[in-house]
C-alpha cells in the first residue's frame, strides 16, 4: 500500500506549491523574519514508548514532555498544524492522536488500514471494511460509497476529495468525497503520482506519461517519453513533471505543455525519487546499493550521494536545509546549503523510531506552515515594485530569475497574489513572495490557511531611502 509521503514542514509535508527559501546572510535593513520559520523533529517510537522534539540543527532534544508511553507504531500519517495534532497508525489498526501542546495522546480511530493527510490538514482514513472517514477539526466522518476494494495508493486533494487507486484486472481511480458519487475511470498499469494539490495525476506508462484531471473537466493527456518512464514524481508546486526513465536520466517536463525542459543524468537508474517539500532538492532512491542522490533542482544536476537507509520518513530536507538520513543505526544531519555537505547533527539509535519534520516548535513559539492567501489581494501581472511598509509571505528565492518568474506565474495561474522581488545585493536571490499584505497579523492569517510552507517576509528601509 502506498500514499503520499509525509512532507517535511507543511503538515504533510507537504507541504505543496512550496519552494525551499535559501539560507541568505542578514542583509542591512531587513527584518528578522527573513529567517525560514522556527521548526523542529518529532520522534515517534516504533515499538512503543515516549515521544520526543529535537532541535535542528543540532539535533538535540527539547524539554518537551509526552504524557505516557505510545503504543508500537506503523507509521505516522501527517499532522493538522493548524489544530497542532500529529496522527499515526499502530500495529493493530488504530489511529492515534497526538496533541503537541497539551502532550496527551489517544486512540483516536480503529481498524484502520491506511490513511493520507489533505493538503489544509484533512485526515483520509480506509478501515478494513474499505468504508472511508474523514476528519476535520478531529471530527471524524465516514463517506459513502464504500469501496469496491483495498486501495493501493490514496492522496487527498485540496478540496476535501480523496484520490484512491483501485486495482483488479486493470488500476482505476476513484474519486471520493461527500458528494461524490460511485464511479471510477480506468488507468494504464504503471506507477501513480499526484501534486500535492491533487488536482493532476500522472501515470508512468513506458513509452508515455498519462495525465488526468481527478474532476475529468478535461480528458487525459499521453505525453510521449524517451528512454521508457518508469517512475514520475512532481514537483511541490505541481508545475514541473520528474520522470525517471530507464537509462539513468531525469526528464523534467512542464505539466501544461508536456515539454521536457530538461535533462539531468544520474549516476545510474532510480528505484525511487523524492522531491524534498522546498523545490531545492530531488532525493533519488538508486536501483542498487545504500544511498541517496541529490538533484540539485535549481542548477539542474546531480550534486553528490550521500550514505542512507531508504525509509518511508527519511532521507528528507527539512524547511532549513537540513538533510536528513537513517545511517545504520543511527539518524544523521548534514546542512545542504554549505559547501560540503557537513555533518551537523546525530542521533545514536534513532534510525529504528519514524520522525516527522515539523514547522512548530514547542511552546509559545510556532510556525505553520499550511494556507489559501487572502483572495483580496491583487495579483501582480510580473516583477513587484519597490517595497515599502508591506508584509509578503516568501515562498521561494532562486539566483535564477527565470526560475523564480516562471514559479510566480504558475502561482498566478492558481488564483495566487504572485511576484518576484528583485534582489537587492550579491547576496540575496529572486524572492517569490505573495502579496503585499497591509500588517504582519493579516499575512500570517494569510499564511495559517495556505497550504504550503512560507515565513514572513518585510523589507525594511534600505540605504539612501
Amino acid at each position: 500500500m502506498h500514499s503520499r509521503p509525509v512532507l517535511a514542514g507543511a503538515a504533510l509535508f507537504l507541504t505543496a506549491l512550496s519552494c525551499r527559501p535559501s539560507r541568505e546572510p542578514a542583509a542591512s535593513g531587513l527584518s528578522v523574519a527573513t529567517q525560514p520559520p522556527p521548526s523542529s523533529l518529532l520522534r515517534l517510537p516504533s515499538r512503543g514508548g515516549p515521544a520526543d522534539v529535537y532541535r535542528v540543527p543540532s539535533l538535540q532534544p527539547s524539554e518537551w514532555k509526552i504524557q505516557g508511553r505510545l503504543p508500537e507504531l506503523h507509521r505516522v500519517i501527517g499532522a493538522d498544524l493548524d489544530q497542532r495534532v500529529v496522527y499515526s497508525l499502530d500495529t493493530k489498526g488504530n489511529v492515534i492522536l497526538l496533541d503537541l501542546q497539551s502532550g496527551r495522546f489517544r486512540p483516536f480511530l480503529s481498524r484502520v488500514r491506511d490513511g493520507t493527510m489533505g493538503p489544509d490538514g484533512t485526515l483520509f482514513t480506509v478501515d478494513d471494511s474499505n468504508f472511508v472517514t474523514q476528519t476535520v477539526r478531529r471530527t471524524p466522518v465516514r463517506l459513502h460509497p464504500r469501496l469496491s476494494s483495498r486501495p493501493l495508493a490514496l492522496f487527498g486533494t485540496k478540496d476535501d476529495l480523496l484520490l484512491t487507486i483501485l486495482g483488479g484486472k486493470t488500476n482505476s481511480l476513484a474519486v471520493i468525497g461527500s458528494d461524490s458519487h460511485d464511479s471510477a475511470t480506468a488507468l494504464p498499469a504503471g506507477p501513480v503520482t499526484a501534486t500535492f494539490w491533487g488536482d493532476l495525476l500522472a501515470v508512468a506508462a513506458d513509452s508515455a506519461v498519462v495525465l488526468f484531471d481527478p474532476r475529468g473537466a478535461s480528458p487525459p493527456r499521453s505525453e510521449g517519453v524517451s528512454g521508457h518512464a518508469r517512475l514520475v514524481a512532481f514537483s511541490p508546486s505541481g508545475h514541473r513533471l520528474f520522470v525517471a526513465d530507464a537509462d539513468g536520466r531525469i526528464q523534467v517536463m512542464n505539466r501544461y505543455s508536456g515539454e521536457t525542459i530538461e535533462t539531468i543524468d544520474l549516476p545510474g537508474p532510480a528505484a525511487e525519487l523524492r522531491p524534498d517539500p522546498f523545490g531545492r532538492w530531488l532525493l533519488v532512491r538508486p536501483a542498487r546499493g545504500d544511498s541517496v542522490w541529490l538533484v540539485d533542482m535549481a542548477r539542474h544536476r546531480t550534486a553528490g550521494a550521500v550514505a542512507a537507509d531508504w525509509a518511508a520518513d527519511l532521507p528528507t530536507v527539512t524547511n532549513q536545509g537540513l538533510l536528513l538520513v537513517k545511517q545504520g543505526a543511527d539518524v544523521v544531519a548534514y546542512d545542504a546549503t554549505r559547501e560540503g555537505w557537513p555533518r551537523v547533527g546525530a542521533v545514536s539509535g534513532g534510525s529504528a523510531d519514524i520522525w516527522l519534520p515539523l514547522a512548530w516548535i514547542p511552546g509559545p513559539e510556532t510556525a505553520t506552515v499550511t494556507v489559501v492567501p487572502d483572495s483580496t489581494q491583487p495579483a501582480d501581472s510580473g516583477v513587484a515594485g519597490e517595497p515599502g511598509n508591506e508584509v509578503y509571505l516568501q515562498v521561494s528565492s532562486s539566483q535564477n530569475p527565470a526560475w523564480a518568474r516562471d514559479l510566480a506565474g504558475q502561482l498566478r495561474d492558481a488564483g495566487l497574489p504572485a511576484s518576484v522581488l528583485e534582489p537587492h545585493g550579491p547576496d540575496e536571490g529572486y524572492r517569490v513572495v505573495l502579496g503585499p499584505y497591509a500588517s504582519r497579523d493579516e499575512a500570517e492569517t494569510a499564511g495559517r490557511k495556505l497550504g504550503r510552507p512560507f515565513f514572513i517576509y518585510q523589507p525594511g528601509p534600505r540605504a539612501g531611502q
